[in-house]
């Protein structure tokens, strides 16, 4: 037997309930997959494939389909800021979520329906693990968005920081207190710029450190976007193999887009800290193999070099 479900456990119970009756609707991005991974998807060779329960192929698939989007999480944000649910509160919702049978239909993008299943549990599990309701925002933190962030926006950037998960050092709610004061949030790179800066966050470091974070990756951009750049010209005088074969490696990014996340570096330094680093001459070097952007902290180290 469940145990009853507390009225802050009940509402989000029924919201997530809700929403995954809702959720069986395909996208494009998902047929894609389908089509690369496994097989023209055809809407009775799908049918078939999402009503056989036995094919673990049919699990990855389902583990897409049932993903809570970035529209669902804005619309729980609201409930999971005032209810600061606790795991036994998970756990809780949780065993009420697998008691229950839930069986979304599954629709294609134009919304016709394809078929109806019943959903396994380990989707359920999945969907609220992934839904992070035990992470909490700072005291401080939550103000400073109250105060600094419109309304509208207000939502998104706690569901971008729930979805980081981080646990916040006083170094990062200082920054993160000034960026939502003093960012313009109806920018259009606003969303862009916070990603960027959670992503560089250091845990150890003070506010006045985030500053040297960000303009240390604003270098190693600058050096990749430079070396994308003297690449593509070689590229003009000769071919791809024989560049690769003298030790030449392809830019992962075009120059583009390092001068862009250059750019979004520059709002946040002029924002937050009034000030940034204009970068040096380009370096008479041939090109080299770049770093990782997505890791910050090799990026710096291949800077260093």
């Amino acid at each position: 037997m469940t145990p009853a479900l507390a009225p802050s456990q009940q509402a989000l119970f029924s919201r997530i309930v809700d929403a995954l009756k809702k959720g069986g609707a395909l996208n494009d991005e998902i047929l894609d997959y389908v089509d690369a991974a496994l097989f023209t998807p055809e809407p009775d060779r799908l049918s078939a494939f999402l009503a056989d329960d036995e094919d673990s192929e049919r699990d990855t698939l389902l583990d897409l389909i049932f993903y809570p989007d970035r529209m669902v999480q804005i619309d729980l944000e609201p409930i999971l800021a005032s209810g600061r649910y606790s795991a036994e509160d998970e756990r809780t919702i949780l065993e009420s979520l697998l008691a229950i049978t839930i069986e979304p239909f599954i629709r294609l993008p134009d919304g016709r329906l394809l078929t109806r299943i019943q959903l396994p549990d380990f989707i359920r599990t999945r969907y609220l693990e992934r839904l992070n309701i035990t992470w909490q925002l700072p005291a401080g933190l939550a103000a400073a968005i109250d105060k600094g962030v419109s309304a509208v926006m207000g939502p998104v950037v706690r569901v971008r920081l729930r979805n980081a998960g981080m646990q916040f050092s006083a170094g990062q709610v200082t920054f993160l207190c000034r960026f939502f004061e003093r960012m313009d949030d109806s920018h259009p790179d606003y969303p862009a710029c916070l990603d960027l800066a959670l992503a560089l966050l250091d845990k150890k470091g003070s506010a006045a450190m985030v500053y040297d974070l960000l303009v240390d990756y604003k270098r190693v951009c600058f050096r990749a976007m430079e070396q994308a750049r003297r690449f593509t010209a070689l590229l003009r005088r000769s071919n791809m193999e024989t560049l690769m074969l003298q030790g030449f490696q392809p830019p992962r990014e075009s120059p583009e887009v390092l001068l862009h996340r250059m750019g979004l570096i520059d709002r946040i330094c002029f924002s937050v800290f009034g000030r940034t680093e204009p970068m040096a001459p380009a370096m008479e070097e041939p090109p080299r193999q770049g770093p990782d952007l997505d890791d910050p902290a090799a990026a710096v180290q291949w800077l260093l070099r």
